[in-house]
């Protein structure tokens, strides 16, 4: 009995120090973790490092009649993200990793003054109040106001799309650090004639991880890769904004809705650079392309500056079929190509064109429908050809796919307003490969302002930028996508 009984006693014992121990572990967490704090850190601390993140409000900025004008100041945004790192109980030290990234999602800003005078500047302060002054690709300047106040930071009044602001950086401690990153967003009011924003947007979010975001074609793709399977896993990857692909589902607001994957967005922020039939380091201007989308299985690409001023027909007739550009690109510009030719595909290009209401004074999606959808007609079967319309559109970033391409009575409202956020914008007047329907001289363009125009004499000379599809089998080896790195295929 005695031996029982010290048996129950001890038993006893066991449970009532195994209740206390799981009572003092709760009360030591709650105690850590506080209200409001990650459940995941009353369960983990003990064995594991646990790393967080905080970010702040999206920024945005808008010049409207009541906020834009003279002695009305600056107009800035701020916003703030935040590391936090706790050590395990253990060994009582973590060091992890992270990165920083601001989205600009909508930027319609432009240089009014001179390329030198920044219009908005990027702020980035530690919780010390230290700023960063150096980030890649970025140049920090030193600004007076209209009022007379200093104001330092990064230039990035046309900027769009992810910019990289820590990269990979170490956290370290013995216990618990939080990092805390401020930053501000500013419009700088010179009360000198601004008006060309008048009524500019700009969007931005701050974005804290501990993953790399891929945004460029070498982040998901190795040599031998499909070329076009490359292009739309990168588009899957994050979201369309950070990598400037945009898949047209019928979901996509005001998209194309042809499941298509489309670059758009600011040509600096655009990785879309090809060289093709070239190992050069430097991409000879003959070689050098860059990629419209992926249509089907097939990659579009356009060449990335002119082969000069071309007439669409020197006989003033709208037919491509028989016009004397397409006799051109189908002839001599394509025998001076060499071996790209025979990665070229045969395309059935839709060439019924459309009337100026229904291509330069629609929205895109309507111009789409009409030019090469399911309003379009006449076909060609080529190699070679230009640009639709639509491509010109759907190029711009997608604040733009609500406005016409020309706008008689307010210019605003129409393309010419998206120039600086649409890469396929040349800056000169440009051919595209649409005709007008409802005659048979003239055929639309692209004019040097940005805006669509139907040309009523074929017969002029206008910029040429040959336009074709890569055949399906094209392998992806090399290149980020930069001009400097452009994506090189087998």
């Amino acid at each position: 009995m005695e031996n029982q009984k010290t048996k129950i006693i001890s038993i006893a014992s066991i449970i009532a120090l195994a209740l206390t121990l799981v009572t003092a572990t709760f009360a030591y967490f709650m105690a850590q973790t506080g209200e409001g704090k990650s459940t995941d850190i009353k369960i983990n601390a003990s064995t594991v490092d646990t790393l967080t993140f905080e970010a702040g409000s999206a920024i945005s900025l808008n010049l409207n009649q009541d906020n834009f004008a003279s002695g009305k100041g600056n107009q800035t945004g701020t916003t703030f993200a935040k590391a936090m790192l706790t050590a395990n109980n253990k060994t009582n030290t973590a060091t992890e990793h992270y990165y920083m990234y601001l989205n600009i999602s909508e930027n319609t800003f432009t240089y009014t003054q001179d390329a030198n005078t920044p219009e908005i500047l990027l702020t980035i302060k530690d919780a010390d109040g230290n700023a960063i002054t150096s980030i890649t690709g970025l140049t920090y300047k030193t600004v007076t106001d209209g009022k007379g106040a200093s104001i330092k930071g990064f230039d990035i009044t046309t900027k769009s799309g992810l910019i990289t602001i820590l990269n990979n950086r170490e956290i370290t401690t013995t216990s618990t650090k939080t990092e805390e990153w401020n930053v501000t967003v500013t419009f700088v009011n010179y009360n000198s004639n601004q008006a060309g924003n008048a009524g500019k947007n700009f969007s931005a979010k701050l974005m804290i991880q501990k993953e790399k975001i891929s945004t460029v074609l070498s982040d998901v793709c190795t040599s031998g890769n499909n070329l076009a399977s490359c292009i739309t896993t990168l588009s899957n990857k994050s979201e369309p904004s950070i990598v400037n692909i945009y898949h047209h589902t019928s979901s996509l607001a005001n998209g194309a809705g042809d499941n298509s994957y489309r670059y758009a967005g600011a040509s600096d922020s655009v990785n879309n650079y090809i060289c093709l039939g070239s190992d050069a380091t430097t991409c000879p201007d003959a070689n050098l392309f860059r990629i419209i989308g992926v249509f089907g299985d097939k990659t579009k690409v356009i060449r990335a500056k002119s082969v000069g001023d071309q007439k669409w027909d020197t006989n003033n007739l709208n037919i491509w079929s028989s016009s004397s550009l397409n006799t051109y690109l189908n002839g001599t510009y394509l025998t001076s190509l060499g071996t790209i030719a025979e990665k070229i595909a045969t395309t059935t290009w839709k060439v019924g064109g459309g009337t100026y209401a229904n291509i330069s004074q629609s929205v895109p999606a309507t111009a789409y429908q009409y030019e090469v959808g399911s309003s379009a007609s006449t076909t060609v079967d080529k190699k070679i050809g230009l640009m639709y319309v639509s491509d010109y559109y759907y190029s711009a970033s997608p604040s733009a796919w609500t406005l016409m391409g020309y706008n008689d009575d307010d210019e605003t409202k129409d393309y010419s307003a998206a120039k600086t956020t649409n890469w396929l914008f040349l800056g000169s007047t440009e051919w595209t490969i649409s005709r007008g329907s409802d005659d048979t001289y003239s055929a639309f363009g692209v004019d040097n302002t940005g805006g669509v125009l139907l040309f009523g004499r074929v017969s002029r000379g206008f910029a040429v930028r040959p336009s074709f599809n890569l055949l399906s089998s094209v392998k992806y080896v090399s290149g980020s996508g930069s001009m400097s790195d452009p994506i090189r295929i087998d």
